[in-house]
């Protein structure tokens, strides 16, 4: 195949399309060029497949990096702002060290200030690049991000040993939520790559000892970046070789284990777990205050086991709970196959001989996917643990080892459907029925099943109600740096739920922030201020709290949950007066 082919060439014009659909979007709110960049995604897919002449080895890596930066930016680019929850107060991280001019893990005392990720790397190319900061966290961030699926890709491969299927595997990874809206948490974005590279070394051919280094180092930067990821790798490093060695002694003979050559062992655990408590319980602090939190609320939530409200949505609707209308139940409908696909891929490795011969996987692999998925049911089972932590982001990190158990779980049912009789060519049912599941998955979590059902569910290529909480106008980052520069540094500012993040926007220094002002939790001293932004002015409605459940859809428009309209409240502004007004925030005293 020529380089010149279009099979080769298209997937460089995905990111083309994606920033400029991006940018007909924020100025006037036209969305065709993105509805385009994302139905061409699935052609090119299929055409790909399709594909008789030999396929050039770079198209599978250079297609799977212009996907991967297109759905990061994607749900980056609308705005001049940051577009999420967590980033915001990791975007002010990132400003502190840049306005002291170092690193000080109490300027925020917060969890995320311990992640170097946030704060020194940011910075490093901030100077580098000479950009404006924000640029870095939604632009940036997304051409570094989009090269996780690159180890990924050379890892499948080499269990699956076959291009094509190594490149299904890693779109799995690629079609998750918590992959295309990773750019909103870039903590975890950057401990993705360390983590995917470190699984990646794994399979390498190179020297024991070298590989060995070379996986410590990634280990140390993993726990640089983000803690939860640290804590998953190493859960994910240190349980399998307890489990092979439980086997042993059990005499367990379900599974035939080969105790020899195995590269995790205690010294490498006891490593790990060094790094860890020495970076987050000695050198910073509030993450490791953090973690004991998690854990003690989650013993103390035992009492209720059975609470749907100690439990996130997203592990609801695994479950079934909480479906609303048929866009919602097809997203759960495919998911929840590619679930128990993958669990069928892993017992096949587990349990039959012939295809741990023919894929050639190690006890340890296969262990670790074990591991994984106590890990993912203790998600669900346990209360609390998910509302901590959403298990859509840890299931993405997850896949980066569980992809290829979905292609060897997909093999395996058709192997068997073969045994039936039913006619059919084996390698073309294998890559239609893996390409259809990938595909759907695609549509839903890029929620164009909910566009094509007349549902505006989407703020990156829809308007609406979807967009009250995370898009975020100039006129309120300029009302919130008017306040900056002339308001009292003493004094509290009430705001709604989510105001906040317009806010940090706005100051170099955080103020005293009461973002529950509408809840009438606190009182209101002479000399506060109340910030009210575009939401509050212009729609009439304020947040009481974060979207805690998924939007409904009612008599043709969207209703986010916890909202409200704030004539309900306008007791609280009585006897205020304005001090500030730019049409998009005004400020109260």
């Amino acid at each position: 195949m020529s380089m010149l082919n279009p099979i080769v060439l298209y997937p460089l014009f995905l990111p083309v399309l994606t920033v400029l659909g991006s940018y007909m979007m924020n100025m006037y709110s036209n969305n065709l060029i993105l509805l385009f960049m994302l139905l061409s995604i699935p052609v090119y897919l299929l055409t790909l497949t399709l594909e008789k002449k030999k396929v050039h080895p770079i198209v599978y890596p250079l297609t799977l990096y212009c996907i991967g930066f297109s759905l990061l930016s994607l749900n980056t680019l609308p705005s001049n702002y940051l577009i999420g929850r967590d980033i915001h107060m990791e975007y002010y991280c990132f400003k502190r060290s840049l306005i002291d001019h170092h690193w000080d893990i109490h300027d925020p005392y917060h969890g995320y200030n311990s992640c170097l990720s946030l704060t020194i790397l940011p910075a490093i190319y901030k100077y580098l690049l000479d950009v404006p900061s924000i640029l870095v966290f939604k632009f940036y961030y997304c051409i570094l991000g989009a090269i996780v699926p690159l180890p990924m890709y050379v890892f499948a491969r080499r269990i699956l040993k076959s291009r094509k299927l190594g490149f299904y595997a890693t779109l799995l990874l690629m079609f998750q939520f918590a992959y295309i809206y990773m750019g909103q948490y870039v903590r975890q974005l950057i401990a993705f790559i360390f983590f995917a590279a470190a699984i990646m070394i794994l399979t390498s051919p190179i020297k024991g000892s070298h590989k060995k280094a070379i996986f410590i180092t990634f280990i140390t930067a993993t726990v640089l970046s983000h803690y939860t990821s640290a804590y998953v790798f190493f859960a994910v490093v240190a349980l399998p070789p307890f489990i092979i060695w439980a086997s042993k002694h059990l005499k367990w003979k379900s599974i035939q284990w080969d105790y020899s050559k195995r590269f995790s062992n205690k010294n490498l655990v006891l490593l790990f777990f060094s790094i860890i408590f020495l970076w987050y319980a000695q050198v910073t602090g509030p993450t490791f205050r953090d973690t004991l939190h998690v854990i003690i609320e989650t013993f103390k939530s035992m009492a209720n086991f059975f609470s749907l409200d100690l439990r996130n949505y997203s592990e609801q609707a695994v479950l079934g709970i909480g479906l609303a209308h048929f866009p919602n139940f097809l997203s759960t409908f495919v998911h929840d196959i590619i679930f128990a696909i993958i669990g069928v891929g892993v017992l096949a490795l587990s349990f039959k001989e012939e295809y741990r011969r023919e894929y050639q996987v190690n006890d340890e692999y296969i262990a670790s996917t074990l591991v994984i998925l106590a890990i993912l049911a203790s998600f669900v089972i346990l209360p609390y643990v998910s509302k901590a932590y959403g298990g859509r982001r840890l299931f993405s990190q997850l896949l980066v080892i569980l992809a290829p158990c979905f292609i060897i779980g997909t093999r395996f049912i058709i192997d068997h459907a073969k045994k039936l009789k039913i006619p059919f060519k084996r390698e073309k049912m294998l890559k239609a029925t893996i390409l259809t599941l990938l595909i759907l998955g695609f549509i839903c979590t890029n929620y164009l099943n909910y566009h094509f059902a007349g549902i505006p569910y989407s703020y990156a290529y829809d308007t609406g109600e979807r967009r009250y909480e995370t898009f975020i106008y100039d006129s309120e980052v300029t009302g919130a740096a008017w306040l900056n520069l002339y308001g009292n540094k003493t004094s509290m500012i009430h705001t709604d739920r989510v105001g906040d993040h317009r806010i940090l926007l706005g100051f170099n220094k955080e103020p005293r922030i009461d973002h529950w002002f509408f809840n009438n939790t606190g009182p209101f001293n002479q000399g506060d201020y109340i910030y009210l932004r575009h939401l509050n002015i212009n729609e009439g409605l304020i947040f009481k709290d974060t979207p805690l459940k998924p939007p409904i859809f009612v008599n043709g428009t969207i209703k986010m949950h916890n909202i409200e309209p704030i004539t309900k409240y306008l007791w609280l502004l009585k006897d205020k007066s304005v001090i500030y007004d730019n049409g998009g925030s005004k400020i109260l005293i």
